[in-house]
């Protein structure tokens, strides 16, 4: 898979050519090119650039983040960015190899660097988006860069990065308010990419798969679980949007535990996005399950 994609990007670098981008120029009028390679870090940059900025994003809402690659088209397309933001801790296998051959290293923004990551036997997680306050310390490193980049609007991306900081704070104080007496300290999870949240709100995550959704649970990780589940009284086990609920179906049966959703926020569904909802809404959903977890 590597080879391949290390392939892809030699390809584009023979088509288009090695050029470089210069910092744009404040009078000229144009916007700022800024790719994400998914969606909540397309939400930060398109919360804080709003007009200003013309946005695009790699990985589609709707698909699975973890193991999709950009077509050729697409990356010679990211070759025009002149900021180009990935999560990177491994979660797009493909973003890395693009730093300093289709897209120079200045141009790029990576948003792990800006946080501590968690490691979970020796493997950064990437799930860094999941607790608001790593949100806040990334939004605010991309304001800093788009000033950079176009400081004819610094009072913009200034003003809307605070309105944006405000809505994560308050976020974040309501997470912590409404699970601050909980009558459990874990939740069951179909796959572990909640350690940040977990850390953040005191609550252990005990999952069936591992960091990536894509690893298949043992036989004996199910049996495990099926005797957590009937030796401590659980009632609910996650599921996720985006995701094969076929394992966790099966435990549910098994113990007659209730679904409920936890969401991943690593893409929108086609219903959420018809309904207008977001980063801050969707966590505001996963706060009430949680809540039904926990604290109820």
């Amino acid at each position: 898979m590597k080879k391949i994609i290390s392939i892809i990007i030699l390809m584009v670098l023979i088509i288009t050519g090695c050029s470089t981008v210069e910092k744009p120029n404040d009078s000229s009028g144009e916007k700022l090119i800024v790719y994400t390679s998914f969606y909540p870090l397309n939400f930060l940059a398109e919360e804080i650039g709003g007009t200003n900025i013309d946005l695009r994003m790699v990985i589609p809402n709707g698909v699975d983040s973890h193991d999709y690659e950009p077509s050729m088209k697409q990356l010679k397309n990211i070759e025009e960015a002149d900021i180009f933001i990935y999560n990177g801790a491994g979660f797009e296998n493909w973003a890395d190899k693009l730093i300093g051959t289709i897209i120079d290293e200045d141009k790029a923004l990576k948003a792990s660097d800006e946080v501590k990551l968690i490691e979970t036997n020796g493997i950064a997680d990437p799930h860094i988006w999941l607790n608001p306050q790593n949100m806040n310390k990334i939004g605010e490193k991309i304001k800093d860069r788009l000033i950079f980049l176009d400081e004819k609007n610094k009072d913009e991306y200034e003003k809307n990065f605070n309105e944006l900081s405000k809505r994560l704070n308050e976020l974040d104080n309501q997470f912590l308010k409404k699970l601050e007496h909980k009558n459990k300290d874990a939740i069951l999870v179909s796959h572990a990419a909640f350690a940040y949240m977990a850390e953040r709100y005191d609550f252990d995550q005990i999952s069936v798969a591992g960091i990536s959704p894509e690893q298949e649970p043992s036989p004996k990780t199910i049996a495990n679980i099926i005797e957590i589940v009937k030796e401590e009284d659980y009632e609910y086990i996650f599921l996720e949007t985006l995701a094969n609920p076929k394992t966790v179906d099966i435990i549910a049966e098994e113990t007659d535990l209730k679904t409920i959703i936890l969401n991943p926020i690593e893409g929108l569904t086609e219903g959420e996005q018809t309904s207008g909802e977001d980063y801050i809404s969707i966590m505001y959903n996963n706060l009430e399950n949680l809540k039904k977890a926990l604290v109820n």
